[in-house]
Protein backbone atom coordinates (compact mmCIF):
# COMPACT_ATOMS: atom_id res chain seq x y z
CA UNK A 1 0.00 0.00 0.00
CA UNK A 2 1.67 3.20 -0.75
CA UNK A 3 2.35 5.67 1.68
CA UNK A 4 0.72 9.24 1.89
CA UNK A 5 3.49 11.06 1.64
CA UNK A 6 3.89 15.01 -0.21
CA UNK A 7 6.67 15.91 -2.25
CA UNK A 8 7.35 19.04 -4.26
CA UNK A 9 10.18 20.35 -5.72
CA UNK A 10 9.31 23.69 -4.98
CA UNK A 11 8.25 23.70 -1.55
CA UNK A 12 5.04 25.80 -0.80
CA UNK A 13 4.61 27.41 2.38
CA UNK A 14 1.48 26.36 4.00
CA UNK A 15 0.55 29.09 6.16
CA UNK A 16 2.25 27.03 9.56
CA UNK A 17 1.89 28.27 13.23
CA UNK A 18 4.42 30.07 14.77
CA UNK A 19 5.42 27.39 16.17
CA UNK A 20 5.86 25.70 13.01
CA UNK A 21 7.38 28.19 11.40
CA UNK A 22 11.02 27.61 9.41
CA UNK A 23 14.19 28.42 11.55
CA UNK A 24 17.72 28.48 9.33
CA UNK A 25 19.55 28.44 12.63
CA UNK A 26 19.11 25.33 15.04
CA UNK A 27 16.47 26.69 17.33
CA UNK A 28 16.55 23.96 20.30
CA UNK A 29 19.08 22.48 22.25
CA UNK A 30 20.03 18.56 22.76
CA UNK A 31 22.19 16.63 25.01
CA UNK A 32 25.15 15.02 23.79
CA UNK A 33 23.30 11.45 25.27
CA UNK A 34 25.01 8.03 23.53
CA UNK A 35 22.22 6.25 20.91
CA UNK A 36 24.10 2.86 20.97
CA UNK A 37 22.62 1.79 24.17
CA UNK A 38 21.07 -1.50 23.57
CA UNK A 39 22.12 -4.73 23.91
CA UNK A 40 21.31 -6.97 21.02
CA UNK A 41 23.70 -9.81 21.29
CA UNK A 42 25.80 -11.52 23.09
CA UNK A 43 28.14 -14.25 22.53
CA UNK A 44 31.09 -16.43 24.15
CA UNK A 45 34.12 -17.59 22.22
CA UNK A 46 36.59 -19.14 24.24
CA UNK A 47 37.64 -17.11 27.04
CA UNK A 48 35.98 -14.15 25.47
CA UNK A 49 32.40 -12.30 25.51
CA UNK A 50 31.74 -10.57 22.29
CA UNK A 51 28.90 -8.20 22.87
CA UNK A 52 27.03 -6.04 20.32
CA UNK A 53 24.91 -3.14 21.13
CA UNK A 54 22.95 -0.66 18.96
CA UNK A 55 20.08 1.73 18.76
CA UNK A 56 17.41 -0.44 18.40
CA UNK A 57 15.85 -3.18 20.52
CA UNK A 58 16.01 -6.06 17.57
CA UNK A 59 17.10 -5.64 14.41
CA UNK A 60 14.58 -5.71 11.83
CA UNK A 61 14.75 -4.80 7.77
CA UNK A 62 14.90 -3.09 5.36
CA UNK A 63 17.33 -0.72 8.20
CA UNK A 64 20.43 0.45 8.64
CA UNK A 65 21.84 -0.07 12.19
CA UNK A 66 25.09 1.60 13.82
CA UNK A 67 26.62 -0.86 16.33
CA UNK A 68 29.11 -1.16 18.90
CA UNK A 69 30.58 -3.79 19.43
CA UNK A 70 32.92 -4.74 23.08
CA UNK A 71 35.24 -7.33 23.84
CA UNK A 72 36.07 -8.84 27.20
CA UNK A 73 38.69 -10.95 28.22
CA UNK A 74 36.62 -13.22 30.89
CA UNK A 75 39.50 -14.11 32.96
CA UNK A 76 41.29 -10.36 32.97
CA UNK A 77 39.47 -7.46 32.67
CA UNK A 78 42.25 -5.65 32.30
CA UNK A 79 42.99 -7.07 29.31
CA UNK A 80 41.12 -4.52 26.69
CA UNK A 81 43.91 -4.59 23.51
CA UNK A 82 42.19 -5.76 20.34
CA UNK A 83 43.85 -5.07 17.09
CA UNK A 84 42.95 -5.96 13.95
CA UNK A 85 39.51 -6.07 14.51
CA UNK A 86 37.15 -6.34 11.38
CA UNK A 87 33.17 -7.97 10.79
CA UNK A 88 31.34 -9.68 7.84
CA UNK A 89 28.17 -9.64 7.63
CA UNK A 90 26.00 -12.63 5.77
CA UNK A 91 22.77 -13.45 5.26
CA UNK A 92 22.23 -17.42 4.98
CA UNK A 93 19.17 -19.47 2.95
CA UNK A 94 18.56 -22.54 2.47
CA UNK A 95 19.21 -22.25 -1.35
CA UNK A 96 22.07 -19.41 -1.31
CA UNK A 97 23.69 -16.59 0.86
CA UNK A 98 24.43 -12.96 0.14
CA UNK A 99 25.98 -10.45 2.14
CA UNK A 100 24.68 -6.23 2.61
CA UNK A 101 26.05 -3.72 2.80
CA UNK A 102 28.03 -2.38 6.16
CA UNK A 103 30.33 0.49 8.01
CA UNK A 104 34.07 -1.45 8.86
CA UNK A 105 34.76 -1.75 12.43
CA UNK A 106 36.58 1.29 13.59
CA UNK A 107 38.24 1.92 17.41
CA UNK A 108 35.96 3.75 19.55
CA UNK A 109 38.14 6.76 20.55
CA UNK A 110 40.26 6.22 23.75
CA UNK A 111 39.86 2.30 23.64
CA UNK A 112 40.60 -0.49 22.32
CA UNK A 113 38.17 -3.22 23.16
CA UNK A 114 35.15 -1.44 21.74
CA UNK A 115 34.45 -0.63 18.13
CA UNK A 116 31.61 1.20 16.25
CA UNK A 117 30.23 0.18 12.90
CA UNK A 118 27.09 0.01 10.99
CA UNK A 119 24.98 -3.10 9.77
CA UNK A 120 22.63 -3.07 7.04
CA UNK A 121 20.02 -5.58 7.00
CA UNK A 122 18.08 -5.63 3.43
CA UNK A 123 15.29 -8.33 4.29
CA UNK A 124 14.12 -10.43 7.26
CA UNK A 125 15.10 -14.04 8.31
CA UNK A 126 13.83 -15.37 11.50
CA UNK A 127 14.67 -19.41 11.23
CA UNK A 128 18.28 -19.63 12.85
CA UNK A 129 18.43 -23.01 11.55
CA UNK A 130 18.44 -22.24 7.63
CA UNK A 131 17.30 -18.22 7.20
CA UNK A 132 18.96 -16.02 9.31
CA UNK A 133 21.75 -13.30 9.81
CA UNK A 134 25.02 -13.55 10.82
CA UNK A 135 27.85 -11.00 11.65
CA UNK A 136 31.44 -12.57 12.15
CA UNK A 137 34.15 -10.59 14.30
CA UNK A 138 37.96 -11.20 13.88
CA UNK A 139 40.26 -9.82 15.82
CA UNK A 140 43.61 -10.27 17.79
CA UNK A 141 44.50 -10.52 21.38
CA UNK A 142 48.32 -10.96 22.54
CA UNK A 143 48.96 -12.49 19.33
CA UNK A 144 45.94 -14.77 19.51
CA UNK A 145 43.23 -14.44 16.34
CA UNK A 146 40.19 -14.87 17.63
CA UNK A 147 36.64 -15.06 15.20
CA UNK A 148 33.62 -15.66 16.05
CA UNK A 149 30.31 -15.73 13.85
CA UNK A 150 27.18 -14.49 15.83
CA UNK A 151 23.78 -15.58 14.64
CA UNK A 152 20.92 -12.98 14.91
CA UNK A 153 17.38 -13.00 13.22
CA UNK A 154 15.82 -10.27 11.79
CA UNK A 155 11.97 -9.36 11.54
CA UNK A 156 10.26 -7.60 8.74
CA UNK A 157 9.96 -3.81 10.22
CA UNK A 158 6.92 -2.40 11.05
CA UNK A 159 5.91 0.51 8.78
CA UNK A 160 2.67 1.28 9.69
CA UNK A 161 0.80 4.66 8.16
CA UNK A 162 -1.52 6.09 11.13
CA UNK A 163 -1.64 7.89 14.32
CA UNK A 164 0.44 5.57 15.73
CA UNK A 165 4.00 6.40 14.63
CA UNK A 166 5.59 6.49 17.45
CA UNK A 167 4.95 2.25 18.08
CA UNK A 168 6.71 1.72 14.68
CA UNK A 169 9.90 1.07 12.95
CA UNK A 170 11.75 3.60 11.15
CA UNK A 171 12.87 3.03 7.56
CA UNK A 172 16.64 3.86 7.08
CA UNK A 173 17.57 1.55 4.24
CA UNK A 174 15.53 2.03 0.51
CA UNK A 175 16.26 0.07 -2.15
CA UNK A 176 15.78 0.84 -5.86
CA UNK A 177 16.85 -0.33 -9.35
CA UNK A 178 18.98 1.38 -11.72
CA UNK A 179 20.31 -0.07 -15.08
CA UNK A 180 20.13 -3.39 -14.09
CA UNK A 181 21.81 -3.06 -11.45
CA UNK A 182 20.36 -3.14 -7.64
CA UNK A 183 21.35 -0.26 -5.51
CA UNK A 184 20.47 0.43 -1.24
CA UNK A 185 20.55 3.99 0.11
CA UNK A 186 21.09 4.03 3.73
CA UNK A 187 20.33 6.83 5.80
CA UNK A 188 23.18 7.20 8.91
CA UNK A 189 21.70 8.12 12.38
CA UNK A 190 20.66 11.61 12.97
CA UNK A 191 21.86 11.42 16.04
CA UNK A 192 19.80 13.31 18.60
CA UNK A 193 17.99 15.75 16.36
CA UNK A 194 16.88 19.09 17.30
CA UNK A 195 14.41 21.89 15.84
CA UNK A 196 16.45 23.51 13.27
CA UNK A 197 19.20 22.39 11.06
CA UNK A 198 20.65 18.93 10.98
CA UNK A 199 23.75 17.44 9.58
CA UNK A 200 22.34 14.71 7.21
CA UNK A 201 24.29 11.74 6.18
CA UNK A 202 22.96 9.28 3.24
CA UNK A 203 25.45 6.29 1.65
CA UNK A 204 24.45 4.63 -1.94
CA UNK A 205 25.55 1.18 -2.12
CA UNK A 206 25.66 -0.80 -5.75
CA UNK A 207 25.15 -4.75 -5.26
CA UNK A 208 28.32 -6.25 -7.29
CA UNK A 209 29.43 -9.88 -7.78
CA UNK A 210 25.68 -11.76 -6.68
CA UNK A 211 25.63 -9.49 -3.62
CA UNK A 212 28.34 -10.15 -1.63
CA UNK A 213 29.67 -7.08 -2.50
CA UNK A 214 28.55 -3.46 -2.10
CA UNK A 215 31.15 -0.62 -3.04
CA UNK A 216 30.03 3.04 -2.65
CA UNK A 217 28.41 4.52 -5.60
CA UNK A 218 28.71 8.22 -6.51
CA UNK A 219 26.24 8.20 -9.69
CA UNK A 220 23.14 9.83 -8.50
CA UNK A 221 21.62 13.23 -7.04
CA UNK A 222 20.22 12.86 -3.77
CA UNK A 223 16.91 15.28 -2.90
CA UNK A 224 15.39 15.04 0.39
CA UNK A 225 11.93 16.41 1.09
CA UNK A 226 10.77 16.46 5.00
CA UNK A 227 6.82 16.47 6.11
CA UNK A 228 4.61 15.93 8.58
CA UNK A 229 1.21 13.48 7.63
CA UNK A 230 -0.16 13.66 10.54
CA UNK A 231 0.01 17.87 9.89
CA UNK A 232 -1.07 18.33 7.19
CA UNK A 233 2.08 17.10 5.62
CA UNK A 234 3.52 20.07 6.02
CA UNK A 235 6.95 20.72 5.26
CA UNK A 236 9.88 23.13 6.03
CA UNK A 237 8.80 26.12 3.88
CA UNK A 238 12.43 25.98 1.94
CA UNK A 239 13.82 23.88 -0.57
CA UNK A 240 16.53 21.89 0.93
CA UNK A 241 20.13 21.55 -0.85
CA UNK A 242 20.19 18.61 -2.81
CA UNK A 243 22.42 16.28 -0.67
CA UNK A 244 26.22 16.42 -2.47
CA UNK A 245 28.77 13.49 -2.61
CA UNK A 246 31.74 13.54 -0.47
CA UNK A 247 34.81 11.50 -2.29
CA UNK A 248 36.74 11.81 1.10
CA UNK A 249 34.12 10.14 3.45
CA UNK A 250 31.76 7.98 0.41
CA UNK A 251 28.52 10.06 1.33
CA UNK A 252 26.18 12.19 0.37
CA UNK A 253 26.20 15.05 2.94
CA UNK A 254 24.15 18.35 3.37
CA UNK A 255 21.45 19.07 5.85
CA UNK A 256 18.12 18.16 6.82
CA UNK A 257 15.72 20.96 8.54
CA UNK A 258 12.89 19.87 11.42
CA UNK A 259 10.55 22.88 12.27
CA UNK A 260 8.94 20.83 15.50
CA UNK A 261 9.01 17.87 17.15
CA UNK A 262 7.18 14.64 15.88
CA UNK A 263 6.67 12.55 13.03
CA UNK A 264 8.88 13.31 9.93
CA UNK A 265 8.67 11.41 6.24
CA UNK A 266 11.33 12.01 4.43
CA UNK A 267 10.44 11.88 0.97
CA UNK A 268 13.45 10.93 -1.44
CA UNK A 269 13.97 12.02 -5.10
CA UNK A 270 17.08 10.32 -6.38
CA UNK A 271 18.35 11.59 -9.88
CA UNK A 272 21.19 10.26 -12.47
CA UNK A 273 23.27 12.89 -13.07
CA UNK A 274 21.51 13.84 -16.61
CA UNK A 275 18.70 14.53 -14.29
CA UNK A 276 16.33 11.24 -15.09
CA UNK A 277 14.04 10.27 -11.78
CA UNK A 278 15.29 6.60 -10.91
CA UNK A 279 13.96 6.13 -7.20
CA UNK A 280 11.00 8.73 -6.35
CA UNK A 281 8.45 10.56 -7.66
CA UNK A 282 7.42 14.37 -8.39
CA UNK A 283 4.49 14.94 -6.58
CA UNK A 284 2.33 18.16 -7.54
CA UNK A 285 2.03 20.45 -4.40
CA UNK A 286 -1.46 19.91 -4.44
CA UNK A 287 -1.40 16.18 -4.12
CA UNK A 288 -0.86 14.05 -0.91
CA UNK A 289 -0.22 10.71 -2.58
CA UNK A 290 4.03 10.20 -3.57
CA UNK A 291 5.99 7.21 -4.07
CA UNK A 292 7.39 4.75 -1.35
CA UNK A 293 10.82 6.08 -1.77
CA UNK A 294 11.06 7.37 1.97
CA UNK A 295 13.18 7.48 5.29
CA UNK A 296 11.46 8.67 8.01
CA UNK A 297 12.35 10.04 11.78
CA UNK A 298 10.69 10.35 15.09
CA UNK A 299 11.63 13.68 16.54
CA UNK A 300 10.94 14.22 20.16
CA UNK A 301 8.78 17.08 21.58
CA UNK A 302 11.08 19.02 24.48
Amino acid sequence: MKKLIYFALTIISLGLTTSCSSDDNNSGSTENKETITNEVLSQKEGDYTFKIYSNVKGFYAPSANPIRVEITDNNDPTNKTFINTKMTLMMHMPSKSHSAPMTQLQPLAGSSNKFLGEVMFTMAGMDLSNNYWAITIETENKGQKIKTEIKTTVRQGNFVKGANYANTDRKTLQGFNYNGARYQAAMHEVKNPIVGNNPYYVTIYKSVDGGMKFPVSDEFVIDIDPRMPDMGNHGVGQVIPSLVFNTNTGKYEGKIIFNMGGYWYINLLIKDKAGNIVAGQFVPSDSQVNSEAFFDIMLKND
